[in-house]
């Protein structure tokens, strides 16, 4: 089918193609389709995605970002607000002799337009879709930055599963840091932020997930950076640049998603 037939060209995860389909975004034999059970023939039909032609591809691609705030993870903005491809250019790269143009990929989940910190890219679909999937515990760590520290209590609720919406969060790992360093771009004072910075480990990567878990308990996210995906730390990525991954990173990838197969 089509949802599947664009994942396994490498051109998008699963979920990234569903979303495309539905919104009109692609056509086989230059017709518009927006059921992504539409069934295709990948030897005989045309499909094209954004108005460009779905090839398969044998170059797989892994490369990290460091996302600023003030981005959307998007390929395009219906509010022309500055989206994260934007980044991906060679003026971006930490290397700069990173070749280009890279191939079509996309990202692997998401960070909302105010978020920072670690974003994965890749064409690899199969990859994409099991480290966006909770049931591989892929966990995701995230530096929070909040107008006041939870209760005690508070925390043992967050970190055992608390309702957001019309879900309940699964269990979680929160630390309070006591050493953080202040950063230049918030306006409160070195000591009050130290008190105020916590580490959250979560598996799952619903919208806005960690603000919301958050509000929940009546604490207001002001900074959130994600330094973490898997066995990937963002490390010293420069803000606003992006680094192909290493053999060994990538292998850590497959291995993460690999160890969990099956696990719920």
């Amino acid at each position: 089918m089509l949802l599947r037939a664009l994942s396994k060209l490498g051109i998008c995860s699963r979920q990234q193609a569903r979303r495309a389909i539905h919104a009109g975004r692609v056509q086989v034999n230059g017709k518009v389709i927006v059921q992504h059970t539409h069934w295709v023939d990948l030897a005989r039909d045309m499909i094209m995605l954004d108005g460009r032609m779905a090839r398969r591809t044998d170059q797989m691609i892994y490369l990290m970002l460091n996302k600023p705030a003030g981005y959307v993870t998007t390929r395009r903005d219906n509010l022309n607000r500055p989206t994260v491809f934007d980044l991906i250019s060679p003026r971006g790269a930490a290397d700069e002799t990173t070749p280009s143009p890279l191939p079509w990929i996309f990202p692997v989940g998401r960070l909302d337009y105010d978020s920072e910190g670690l974003l994965l890219f890749t064409n690899d679909g199969p990859l994409g879709d099991a480290l966006a999937s909770p049931e591989r515990h892929v966990h995701k760590v995230y530096r929070v930055l909040l107008d006041h520290l939870p209760s005690p209590e508070e925390l043992r609720r967050l970190e055992q599963g608390i309702p957001i919406l019309d879900y309940v969060t699964l269990p979680c790992k929160i630390e309070i840091e006591v050493e953080a360093p202040p950063s230049d771009n918030d306006q409160v004072d070195a000591k009050s932020q130290k008190s105020r910075w916590v580490r959250i480990a979560i598996r799952e990567g619903k919208n806005r997930q960690v603000r919301r878990m958050f509000a929940a308990v009546g604490c207001e996210v002001r900074r959130l950076i994600r330094i973490r995906f898997g066995p990937l730390e963002l490390g010293d990525l420069p803000v606003g640049h992006w680094r192909e991954l290493a053999a060994h990173e990538v292998n850590a990838l497959h291995c993460a998603v690999e160890c969990y197969a099956g696990v719920g």
